[in-house]
């Protein structure tokens, strides 16, 4: 596999982690964010933040990708597709609840909504991937990849601002 494939593949799966991302923390559950946790940073440092929580959510799908790319240079069947994803995606979103939950002070309904976002963010990356591996239709998965992108992000902002009124 040639490493510059592994890269665009990174970038648009990247893309939708970003939207799924923003519709959820920005809007859907944007609530929680605002509740007095102390083990949370103030609205102003978490905004100033975002790159670098975007950073590691690249990192993340670079790593989802990388591993997908090596187990299955041939399209996997859907079996094969579904352990896989089940496997990335509860064993990282519980891994990462249980380590929060031993050493930070929030709430579990907060550490339940992360986590499952990142279930929904890891899953539906992988199935990016997938058709960007696999798929006869490439062209067509990184269309949809930045216009899930920009749909998630004008339906956060559509959510953001009908709550607030």
């Amino acid at each position: 596999m040639r490493s510059s494939k592994l890269w665009i593949n990174t970038f648009f799966a990247w893309l939708l982690f970003l939207g799924i991302d923003f519709i959820c923390h920005a809007a859907i559950f944007a609530n929680l964010w605002e509740e007095s946790v102390p083990a949370f940073k103030s609205l102003n440092d978490l905004a100033i933040l975002i790159p670098a929580g975007y950073g590691s959510f690249f990192l993340l799908t670079l790593l989802v990708t990388f591993t997908y790319s090596k187990a299955y240079p041939e399209p996997p069947s859907r079996t094969q597709l579904m352990q896989f994803t089940l496997i990335w995606a509860v064993l990282f979103s519980v891994a990462n609840f249980l380590g929060s939950y031993s050493y930070l002070e929030v709430p579990i309904k907060h550490l339940i909504v992360i986590n499952f976002v990142y279930f929904l963010e890891i899953s539906s990356i992988i199935i990016v991937v997938y058709g960007l591996f696999h798929s006869e239709k490439k062209k067509r998965y990184r269309m949809w990849s930045v216009l899930l992108f920009f749909i998630l992000i004008i339906l956060g902002i559509v959510i953001q601002n009908v709550l607030q009124n």
